[in-house]
């Protein structure tokens, strides 16, 4: 799937979610935005550090359930992967690996004051990606991925008043998003896993409407 179809995705799961939210005090649904960064690391490719830079944002409704507690679903464009660093093992095979996808976040909020701590898990699904070796060539075709992806998300959010705040996250993939060979042998512990199991920092803004 293309960029532009997701893109479109989340425009108009922005719009519904404005749509759906009630009138008053009593109102029982809420939306926002969200917009920020992750700083993301691949284990496996022996590429160490939360080197990879890439976009997070999206939007977010809010179901709330009791004055305390509320969960939301996202739906996002995050950008995943790693990157060299110059005292990265240079037995990498790996320069770089970038990762596009579309995110549909699940999350379970408890309120206090003004923080928020979250808890959850999350769906993916790969758009596209471009893995770059050692050597500068474009590895991508020689390195089949899976589509789906799912995570564990914790955070917590600061609320500097009823409508901005500032979101930090933690993630890390539950499978393992590289298709490996079967016939390859079980590397050893200084070699490359064979295994893509990512891990993310994530910070950003929301805005609730």
């Amino acid at each position: 799937m293309k960029f532009p179809i997701q893109l479109i995705t989340i425009l108009l799961f922005l719009s519904c979610a404005a749509q759906a939210q009630d009138a008053g005090p009593e109102r029982r649904f809420e939306a926002g935005l969200v917009a920020g960064f992750n700083l993301s690391q691949v284990n496996g490719d022996l590429l160490y550090g939360f080197n990879k830079i890439g976009l997070n944002v999206g939007g977010r409704v809010d179901a709330i359930l009791a004055e305390r507690w509320r969960i939301s679903l996202e739906m996002l464009f995050t950008q995943q992967g790693s990157s060299r660093d110059k005292l990265d093992d240079p037995a990498s095979s790996f320069d770089k690996i970038r990762l596009n996808f579309v995110e549909a976040p699940v999350m379970v909020h408890f309120q206090d004051w003004k923080i928020q701590a979250s808890a959850g898990v999350s769906y993916g699904r790969l758009i596209n990606y471009e893995i770059i070796s050692s050597t500068g060539e474009d590895a991508t075709e020689q390195i089949p991925l899976r589509e789906d992806l799912f995570s564990v998300v914790l955070g917590g959010t600061f609320f500097f008043d009823e409508h901005f705040g500032l979101n930090i996250l933690w993630s890390k993939w539950i499978n393992n998003l590289r298709i490996s060979d079967p016939n390859e042998p079980i590397p050893l512990p200084s070699q490359e896993s064979g295994k893509f199991i990512g891990q993310n920092v994530t910070i950003r803004g929301i805005y609730m409407f």
